[in-house]
């Protein structure tokens, strides 16, 4: 079995994942392996880790890198598209609850708050990697003052306080969203 990154064969006879992965790593230099084929199937780095794999049964297997800044960038620039989508369901779920509409606001609510974990979690590996401080901290503020304003929203909805979850989601919410839009352009600036 032959290995690669990108387009260089880095070994030729590894059987073992723990020892490949180990190799991998030690070639990588501020890189993060973006896909991962076995042979010429696609597949994630965590399937990699985590199935039990006959390797003497793969030909080859071929780690993509990119670069940390490349890899920020690209998902700082979905977020700049994915941002304002975020926005328009708050204010939309914001209208539904304010118009008695709860089910249809929760349903609303709930895929909106999936993509607002996505983007947090994003968001929180981005500044782990940054060595901007004045950046960092200023993305560690707005990130906890938008958790607590999320904390606030839950409360109103496990209350029933369709009233305030409205207001909240509306006025706080939409203007954490224009905050994080902001923060994440200044990120893209960065890099």
């Amino acid at each position: 079995m032959k290995i690669y990154i990108n387009e260089n064969s880095i070994a030729e006879d590894a059987t073992d994942k723990n020892d490949i992965l180990e190799l991998v790593e030690s070639k990588l230099e501020n890189e993060i392996i973006d896909t991962l084929h076995l042979d010429e199937v696609e597949v994630s780095l965590e399937y990699f880790r985590e199935n039990e794999l006959d390797l003497e049964r793969i030909d080859k297997i071929k780690f993509e890198s990119k670069k940390v800044e490349q890899l920020i960038t690209e998902t700082l620039k979905e977020a700049e598209d994915y941002l304002p989508k975020l926005k328009n369901a708050l204010n939309n779920s914001a209208e539904l609850f304010k118009n008695g509409k709860e089910a249809d606001a929760s349903e609303l609510l709930d895929k909106t708050l999936e993509g607002i974990q996505w983007y947090l979690e994003v968001i929180n590996g981005i500044i782990s990697l940054i060595d901007n401080k004045e950046l960092k901290n200023k993305g560690n503020k707005i990130l906890s003052d938008f958790t607590q304003a999320l904390n606030r929203a839950m409360v109103a909805l496990q209350n029933e306080n369709y009233d305030y979850l409205g207001d909240l989601l509306e006025v706080e919410m939409v203007e954490y969203i224009e905050k994080l839009k902001d923060f994440n352009q200044e990120l893209l600036e960065e890099y």
